[in-house]
């Protein structure tokens, strides 16, 4: 891989017409609101392994399917006037920053070697999600690129904190004869992982070639859908979050911690409380912030 830094950069973050730019400005406020949604839950599912790998499984199925989706279109001999989009696919699509290997390797890990556990989605949301990706990519393959917009450039942004803080986490990963706490940790945490000997040169790749490839090549009608299509990623990833939360609300309310924020968040916010509390969910925000986006 080329060695690129920030100063190879592009599109530059005041670039107005960049199409990456137009999707982070058009989703900030769902940005916000699954940042706030997660900040909480996290930190119990960090200790809890049954709830964290409900999460990274909702995960799987987005990225197994929109890739899915992405090679068949990229293998297709399609009529002409499909290859304009079919070049732009191309050019964008990266092997080292895909997904779905990395996270199968986690998911066979936290399920026991037991791949019936997770490869087909079971829960309403995101059975819908993965049908909505099929279709909508079908008709219009374009979409692919929200996808690689959203999905990836989540997990360059916060990956290297979130796996550092899934690493101490307490109780997430269990005792395996014969290797160490490190070793059993680097067998959960593949998601957040890229094999390349530089994780911020391959971003900065990534953001290029999507910048290079979708700039002059789109037409303005394509690039409006694609950002629309932004908007409902983020809302069918609250979804799942909310799907996932409802699921385990039983086991989070026993927790006495989840109790008392509760508790607070409901009165207002006590002065009491936001002095205990305010340093942390700050910095947990701003890595929440920089992973979903």
């Amino acid at each position: 891989m080329k060695n690129l830094n920030q100063e190879d950069a592009i599109p530059l973050p005041g670039d107005v017409a960049a199409l990456a730019n137009r999707i982070n400005r058009a989703t900030r406020a769902q940005h916000t609101r699954i940042n706030n949604m997660i900040s909480l839950k996290i930190v119990f599912a960090l200790r809890d392994p049954r709830i964290y790998r409900q999460g990274i499984q909702s995960f799987y199925h987005v990225f197994r399917t929109f890739e899915e989706c992405w090679l068949a279109e990229l293998a297709k001999t399609a009529p002409a006037e499909d290859d304009r989009i079919r070049a732009i696919l191309r050019k964008v699509w990266t092997p080292a920053i895909t997904r779905t290997d990395p996270v199968t390797r986690d998911l066979m890990f936290y399920y026991h070697d037991d791949a019936s556990k997770f490869e087909t989605p079971i829960m309403p949301a995101q059975i819908s999600f993965a049908n909505h990706i099929r279709k909508v990519t079908a008709e219009h393959p374009h979409l692919l690129l929200a996808y690689g917009h959203v999905m990836y450039l989540a997990l360059f942004a916060g990956g290297r904190i979130l796996r550092s803080n899934i690493t101490r986490a307490v109780g997430l990963f269990p005792q395996v004869e014969g290797l160490t706490t490190e070793e059993v940790s680097v067998r959960g945490t593949n998601l957040f992982r890229f094999e390349v000997e530089d994780e911020e040169a391959l971003r900065v790749l990534f953001k290029r070639n999507y910048e290079l490839a979708t700039r002059n090549d789109l037409t303005e009608q394509e690039k409006k859908e694609i950002v629309e299509e932004s908007h409902e990623i983020f809302k069918r990833n609250i979804d799942c979050v909310a799907e996932i939360a409802s699921k385990n609300q039983k086991a989070l309310f026993q927790k006495t911690g989840y109790k008392i924020y509760s508790a607070a968040y409901y009165l207002g916010y006590t002065l009491l409380v936001c002095g205990t509390l305010f340093f942390f969910f700050y910095y947990l925000r701003r890595i929440l912030t920089r992973f979903f986006f």
